[in-house]
């Protein structure tokens, strides 16, 4: 079964593939990071139950991007934004691609927010259920 860590690495890993220059932060933005980077935000999952054993899973991610120049900021924001809407569309989960969908992006207080959702359906393990060792049945006939 994919986990919630798989899918937040998938996005990882492909942030990383695409931008191997950049620091890429996914726990906390933490003082001194070096421009230019990203920092991975996992907004709360999502999970409804379809039947039986199965679910459908939804992942909101918000990436940020730090810009490097503060002269050219929003230039460089809108070429990581285009970057970002080509690469993020489809990413590795758990050895599987994974399509992201409602892709979007914002320039706030100097900061690019770009948000994509990753959504499936995941399977739970059968548990497992002792089985009857012996039947003993008897039957008569009038």
């Amino acid at each position: 079964m994919v986990t919630i860590n798989d899918v937040r690495s998938g996005v990882i890993s492909a942030l990383a593939k695409h931008f191997p220059d950049m620091d890429i932060y996914g726990e906390e933005i933490k003082q001194g990071l070096e421009e230019p980077c990203f920092f991975v935000k996992l907004f709360p999952v999502k999970q409804d139950r379809m039947q039986g054993r199965r679910y459908s899973r939804y992942h909101s991610f918000d990436i940020h991007y730090f810009p490097l120049s503060q002269v050219d900021a929003n230039e460089e924001m809108f070429e990581v934004a285009e970057k970002l809407l080509d690469h993020m569309e489809y990413i590795e989960v758990a050895g599987s691609p994974c399509r992201g969908k409602n892709m979007e992006h914002e320039i706030v207080d100097g900061i690019l927010h770009f948000k994509v959702d990753y959504d499936f359906h995941v399977v739970r393990q059968k548990k497992d259920e002792p089985v009857m060792k012996t039947l003993d049945q008897k039957g008569l006939i009038k």
